[in-house]
């Protein structure tokens, strides 16, 4: 008779632990894009190594073996990362369980690059108004929807899931109810955007529980689909850069630039920690930091004549 085991970890492969985890995720109501990016990770994982191995195999040499993997693919240090990242999140929760023997996974540093973002005659070519006499409903739409983007910098799956119902023009206001967090949220509108907005649907008409931008047909855009669509309008106006999550960067970039503060602006974005906020700076290269530089420079302030160095020594002369 084969004697029972306390610790059945040797009796699990790596792919059971993985399905495992991808079932948490689910029970825990974790959202589609975090199942099917664990998903990829263990795909990604089963090109180096077997998934059909002893769970027992997963330990600190073979993560190490697996970086190493990876560098020599040549993989960029960001990818590489979010690899790593990712087999960490499932074998912590696999410890956790006690499925797996305690070991440490060091995530290898990613190199900082500068976030690119729309240029100024980028946006100008962009947010050129079509000829609403003239133009197509979907020539007409995609304006608005790039009016959206910009005016927002909300996600692609957050876009293509809001109805009309989840506008409150009147009080400048829309309801986005698919998060990646999972929550519910209110944001303002700008008035200029309400304005768009407000002439957009007297064209596209429909009822509130109809989606707000839509297919010529009136259906509901796929996430790839609004991404094609917005690639080719891009193109069609002579940009060749066709990002969607470019128009989110180029949001916070701008936002920044024109004075609003780090934790609005991770509330406009729906960032759960500073940190992810932050790295949207990035897109601050060598000219933002020189314009002004001067102007709010700490010598300049005591020393300088402009208008800050004349206040600041003008109250240090009231504190005398």
């Amino acid at each position: 008779m084969k004697k029972i085991k306390m610790n059945m970890q040797s009796e699990i492969t790596i792919r059971e632990g993985g399905e495992r985890y991808l079932r948490w995720c689910k029970l825990n109501n974790y959202s589609l894009d975090t199942v099917l990016h664990y998903e990829r990770t263990l795909h990604n994982f089963s090109l180096f190594c077997s998934l059909d191995v002893p769970l027992a195999n997963l330990n600190e040499t073979l993560m190490e073996d697996y970086i190493l993997y990876l560098r020599e693919k040549g993989i960029s240090s960001v990818t590489l990362n979010t690899y790593v990242r990712g087999m960490k999140t499932i074998a912590n929760y696999l410890i956790e369980k006690g499925l797996l023997k305690p070991f440490e996974i060091i995530i290898p540093k990613a190199e900082t690059t500068v976030k690119e973002v729309y240029t100024e005659t980028e946006l100008n070519k962009l947010l050129k108004k079509p000829d609403v006499k003239k133009c197509s409903f979907s020539q007409y739409r995609n304006w608005v929807m790039v009016n959206y983007l910009l005016g927002t910098g909300q996600r692609r799956n957050t876009v293509v899931n809001i109805k009309i119902g989840d506008l409150d023009l009147e009080n400048q206001l829309v309801r986005l109810n698919v998060m990646k967090n999972r929550k519910q949220v209110i944001l303002p509108l700008t008035k200029s955007l309400v304005n768009i907005l407000e002439e957009y649907l007297t064209y596209r008409g429909g009822t509130d529980q109809d989606y707000l931008f839509c297919t010529w047909e009136g259906k509901q855009f796929t996430r790839d689909g609004l991404t094609l669509t917005i690639r080719k309008y891009n193109i069609k106006r002579g940009v060749d850069r066709t990002s969607m999550h470019l128009f989110r960067h180029t949001f916070a970039y701008l936002a920044i630039k024109n004075n609003m503060d780090i934790i609005r602006l991770q509330q406009l974005l729906c960032h759960s920690k500073l940190e992810t906020t932050q790295r949207y700076l990035q897109s601050f290269g060598f000219e933002d930091l020189k314009e002004n530089y001067e102007r709010y420079n700490p010598l300049e302030v005591i020393i300088g004549n402009n208008s800050i160095s004349r206040d600041w020594r003008d109250k240090q002369k009231k504190l005398r």
